[in-house]
């Protein structure tokens, strides 16, 4: 019975269906070992309160690994960050999605784990948990899709005003990119593909190519679309109800924070993150201006200053204080 599987055992299940993952593109290695670690870790936190079985995981034991305190770069506990309880309840609702996927359960137990919003902004970028599983809910069987399409040039950084017009001629499979082309808010600029949309893409074009009508405008198939025709409007809603579409699937329709250009955002944030420099993410994503790019990244790069210290209060900084 389902209810009778130790927690270990489901863990190395799903560890294993991870891996498949990183096989297929969907996942980064760097981040089945990251999230490897994360899990382990909850499976550690569970023994030592009783739970040794999948179904022992309810919400409560869920929140307080969310919420549980950790140790600084300085060995000092500490209360988690907002990022951490965000990880945690993302790599712990992912466990259990895979879980149900494998019919180890049908438990979600982050499901009614509130947390505060990780931006001040009306939209968020993707987590990465959040980005695996919108690959996972994309990927293509035997026909590669237009949803497929569009989730792999959002992540590699596309508005869905430029995702509509990208065409194969528009691939460099050879060195791992795509050209967008712009628009009236974006420069034009290549995007660095990762493994799993340079798989998608390059599918979906031999299947434009073969499916494509003889015409003048089959020079220019459009990969994420099925037609090229109607106006600019009406080519960016047809990719944002495909990106919705796709959200839904992953559980997200319901937080009024994300919307197709969270996924873009993550593609952003992760180059932030990589390099360090608001500069980089911004040339990712081809915005001219770096607040706005750090708003849409939920990236808060110029701090107001700390307010004065109040008449006859110590400073923090002398040493009487």
């Amino acid at each position: 019975m389902a209810g009778d599987i130790p927690l270990a055992t489901a863990v190395t299940a799903v560890l294993a269906a991870w891996q498949d993952q990183v096989a297929r593109g969907e996942m980064s290695p760097q981040t089945l070992s990251r999230f490897g670690q994360l899990l382990r870790r909850f499976e550690a936190f569970a023994a030592v309160r009783g739970a040794v079985l999948l179904d022992d995981v309810g919400t409560a034991l869920a929140c307080q690994f969310v919420d549980a305190h950790g140790r600084t770069r300085h060995r000092h506990v500490a209360p988690a960050s907002l990022s951490t309880r965000h990880l945690r309840r993302s790599v712990l609702r992912m466990c259990f999605a895979t879980a149900r996927c494998l019919a180890l359960t049908n438990a979600d137990p982050t499901r009614d784990i509130p947390l505060p919003r990780r931006l001040c902004g009306a939209t968020r970028p993707l987590d990465e948990a959040e980005a695996v599983e919108l690959r996972r809910a994309a990927q293509f069987t035997a026909q590669p899709t237009r949803h497929a399409a569009a989730a792999a040039l959002a992540l590699a950084g596309g508005f869905s005003g430029e995702i509509g017009h990208i065409a194969p001629r528009d691939l460099d499979l050879t060195h791992g990119r795509v050209w967008m082309h712009g628009s009236a808010k974006t420069q034009s600029r290549w995007c660095p593909l990762d493994p799993w949309g340079a798989q998608v893409l390059a599918a979906r074009a031999r299947h434009v190519h073969t499916t494509a009508p003889p015409s003048h405008d089959a020079r220019r198939p459009p990969l994420a679309v099925s037609a090229r025709n109607g106006t600019d409007e009406q080519i960016q809603a047809r990719v944002c109800v495909a990106l919705r579409d796709l959200l839904t699937r992953i559980g997200l329709a319901a937080d009024t924070a994300v919307r197709p250009s969270s996924i873009t955002a993550y593609a952003g944030w992760e180059t932030f993150r990589r390099t360090g420099h608001i500069e980089a993410a911004a040339h990712h994503l081809g915005m001219s201006s770096l607040d706005s790019t750090a708003a849409l990244i939920g990236h808060q790069w110029q701090a107001p200053p700390p307010p004065a210290p109040a008449p006859n209060s110590p400073d923090e900084s002398s040493p009487d204080a």
